[in-house]
């Protein structure tokens, strides 16, 4: 089954792209791959950001969220922080 690609094209400073040949360059590894990596890496921890702020809005329209101070308080209260 053939990969679907699209090229894309994007300004950056050039002492970034220079650090990151040199990434490559030490990795073996191309340009292209260290950006697809990135990227890779950036959709994966900002899907599961957004999905944890999801669920967080659920559960407070549920009030099923503790505000900081009851957090707290519960938290010394069952000797998980020292008072």
């Amino acid at each position: 089954m053939p990969r679907s690609e699209k090229t894309v094209s994007f300004r950056a400073a050039a002492k970034q792209i220079d650090l990151l040949d040199s990434l490559a360059d030490a990795q073996d590894r191309s340009r292209s791959y260290l950006i697809n990596e990135a990227i890779a890496n950036y959709i994966e921890l900002h899907t599961h950001h957004d999905d944890l702020v999801r669920k967080g809005t659920v559960e407070m329209r549920k009030n099923r969220v503790l505000g900081h101070d009851d957090l707290i308080n519960r938290l010394k209260r069952s000797g998980r922080v020292r008072p």
